[in-house]
């Protein structure tokens, strides 16, 4: 079973890398590419959304969103609103001058998947969903545990 890893990893290594490629490329117009595209389509979809709630979805840790974040604001994308309710608390909205990045990113959405998915059954592809999550369950555990030992949490 371990001589699987070896093709299973470069196979998505080789896919993180296309993906990058094709969102860079598929962006290129706008202020932001891969690595910012999760976090304005988040926000999109989810207006208000405050910092913990993006991390616990995202699964990054607290000093990447908040770099990512910072990066979002300062090209104008983001803006940070405290809660009315919890002054502690800020609130994450895009700004008009990000709307349409995120709708190019939806329209990308569509075009990689379709691309991806060609020539595949649509219950392979369920199945394919149902196997990357689980994997991703499985190592998620292992890794975000080792994490907040690390930081101390």
């Amino acid at each position: 079973m371990s001589d699987n890893f070896p093709n299973l990893g470069r196979y998505i290594s080789i896919l993180d890398r296309l993906m990058k490629m094709y969102y860079d490329h598929g962006l290129s117009e706008f202020e932001i590419g891969w690595g910012q595209q999760f976090y304005v389509e988040y926000l999109y979809d989810h207006p208000g959304v405050s910092a913990q709630e993006m991390v616990n979805y995202i699964r990054v840790d607290k000093a990447t969103l908040t770099k990512v974040i910072k990066k979002l604001t300062e090209i104008e994308y983001v803006k940070v609103v405290r809660s009315e309710k919890d002054k502690r608390i800020k609130l994450l909205y895009l700004t008009d001058k990000a709307i349409p990045a995120a709708r190019r990113i939806k329209e990308i959405h569509n075009s990689f998947f379709k691309t991806l998915c060609l020539d595949i059954s649509m219950s392979d592809i369920e199945q394919a969903e149902q196997m990357m999550k689980k994997m991703i369950e499985n190592i998620n555990q292992i890794v975000w545990h080792r994490m907040e030992n690390h930081n101390g949490s």
